[in-house]
């Protein structure tokens, strides 16, 4: 029986998707996936999330300007065999340029950038760059 992370499945398949430019993807529901989707709606990522509850699954749909996509590269960074926990001033110094970090903390999901408003640390999940 071999244990995959959850979370770098569904990066992958938006990896995936991005590079066959499908303009919508469909994962399995979980709440962390939920408001990882409802994140990168913020952020201009992923748009129209949709929680379809008959067979639980989650939709939505990547932006893209033209033909571009809206991501250019998504990568996971925490992995079920290693975990990476930053405080605050390794956020400051490690988190820094035009990707986003999505960090999982003790009130929830952040960017770096709401991370260090929030003055919180937490498990860097994955970036995304666009």
């Amino acid at each position: 029986m071999t244990l995959t992370c959850p979370i770098s499945e569904m990066i992958t398949t938006i990896r995936n998707a991005t590079k066959r430019k499908y303009s919508k993807v469909v994962f399995p529901y979980s709440n962390l996936k939920w408001n990882i989707c409802i994140k990168l709606e913020h952020n201009n990522f992923l748009k129209e999330c949709v929680h379809n509850k008959e067979n639980r699954k989650i939709e939505a749909k990547i932006v893209y300007f033209g033909k571009k996509c809206n991501i250019y590269q998504i990568k996971t960074i925490s992995k079920p065999s290693q975990h990476i926990h930053f405080n605050v001033s390794k956020i400051k110094k490690y988190c820094f340029g035009p990707g986003t970090y999505i960090i999982s903390t003790s009130k929830g999901l952040f960017t770096q950038k709401e991370a260090l408003k929030q003055n919180q640390g937490g498990k860097i999940l994955f970036s995304i760059n666009n």
